[in-house]
């Protein structure tokens, strides 16, 4: 079933998901000396973090239609994916198209989904460990409903040693 034919040509509803990252992996404290500036409709973010032992003072702005702590949320991760790349290293990015016959939907996350790592962020407790022979870890998924910031955590596990796709084990 196709959204609209005409002819032969059908036309499905398509989803480019792509996610980029730094191969080579930094040890990377937690958010510290965090100040916000929000201003409805605007974020203003400054804070240090530590990566491989060096400390860097962070700046970002971010704007939006979202609520002011998705913005400043946003904002927070926006710096931090920026002093990354700053940083170097290898960088990977990995896409899927979905396409399917009906209106698109926002991808909802589930137990059981398969992923790219970098689709969920990251947890407080940044450390891999280590699951019935899985790398595993604990991740964040900041979402907006309603205009407010929804928190969910959960576990995801590599499904093999050198593949880019990670199984949704926990939510909640």
């Amino acid at each position: 079933m196709c959204l609209q034919c005409f002819s032969t040509l059908c036309f499905a509803e398509c989803e480019v998901r792509s996610a980029s990252y730094l191969a080579n992996e930094h040890v990377v404290g937690a958010v510290q000396n965090l100040t916000k500036t929000q201003i409805s409709g605007s974020c203003h973010v400054s804070f240090d973090l530590v990566v491989d032992g060096i400390k860097h003072s962070v700046v970002h702005d971010n704007s939006g239609i979202a609520s002011d702590d998705a913005l400043c949320q946003e904002a927070i991760e926006d710096a931090r994916k920026e002093l990354l790349t700053s940083l170097g290293g290898a960088f990977k990015t990995e896409a899927a198209t979905v396409c399917t016959d009906g209106p698109s939907q926002s991808h909802k996350l589930r137990k059981g989904d398969v992923i790219l790592e970098s689709e969920v962020g990251p947890s407080a407790i940044s450390k891999y460990f280590r699951y019935k022979n899985s790398k595993c870890r604990l991740f964040t998924n900041h979402l907006e409903r309603n205009r407010s910031l929804v928190v969910r955590y959960g576990v995801i596990c590599q499904l093999d040693t050198s593949g880019p796709n990670w199984l949704v084990v926990d939510l909640w």
